[in-house]
């Protein structure tokens, strides 16, 4: 049998249990705005540094109406490369030769009317590949006297070119995320300021691409390293 006491604790059960549901749901309601207030701000990190390693193609041709002759001058430019390369203080075992390429001009001499125009016409090519970049830059802007020697340099056709290249981006990587994500969260605080509120803890971090760029065109060798870090604050 159902007592009116019985109908008495049943009612303060419900309305405990409904009173504790509804302070959860509070609870809930309160995280879920504090979770909604946050700030998203981006922090820049920049170093300059000099690069680490370059790489130098070096094209020159040769013409000769004979396949022996092309030869003979293929290998006496090889060798006055090679010689202005050592007199510059490059490492022989910093340069890597190339196969050389050989064009038979017949059919242009023809079509062109030019009989002069040597029937053979050779490219050759070297590649000095070193980290030693301060010997390496002054060999390339003293290369003109190879000119004075007789020596045909040309462009390079497959579109290689010089390369200035910084390879240890791994090493400055963990201290400018730091600083990056330390400048993002001083201007966090700037932007709280003005909405009266503070900086929190980090809701999420994301860094974006690592970018190296010369610092100028007259000085290759130097580059700018650049992360950028998009960081979301709690604001409290």
């Amino acid at each position: 049998m159902i007592t009116i006491r019985s109908f008495l604790v049943l009612g303060a059960s419900l309305i405990l249990g409904l009173g504790l549901f509804g302070v959860q749901i509070g609870r809930a309601v309160k995280a879920g705005r504090e979770f909604d207030r946050y700030l998203a701000v981006k922090g820049l990190s920049e170093r300059e540094v000099k690069a680490t390693l370059v790489i130098w193609p070096i094209r020159f041709s040769v013409a000769a109406q004979e396949l022996g002759a092309l030869k003979a001058a293929m290998e006496t430019n090889r060798a006055l490369v090679l010689s202005y390369l050592q007199a510059s203080g490059v490492d022989p075992k910093e340069i890597t030769l190339g196969l050389p390429v050989v064009n038979d001009r017949e059919d242009e001499r023809i079509q062109a009317d030019k009989p002069n125009l040597a029937r053979y016409r050779g490219v050759v090519t070297l590649v000095v590949r070193s980290p030693n970049v301060d010997v390496i830059k002054k060999a390339i802007q003293g290369a003109d006297a190879l000119l004075e020697k007789g020596v045909t340099l040309v462009g390079n056709e497959n579109g290689d070119r010089i390369e200035f290249i910084f390879n240890a981006v791994n090493d400055l990587k963990p201290d400018m995320i730091k600083e990056a994500t330390a400048n993002a969260r001083a201007a966090a605080e700037k932007f709280a300021q003005d909405s009266k509120s503070r900086v929190g803890r980090i809701r999420r971090a994301t860094q974006g691409a690592v970018e190296i760029e010369d610092r100028d065109a007259a000085s290759p060798e130097r580059k700018i390293v650049r992360v950028v870090t998009t960081v979301d604050f709690f604001l409290e």
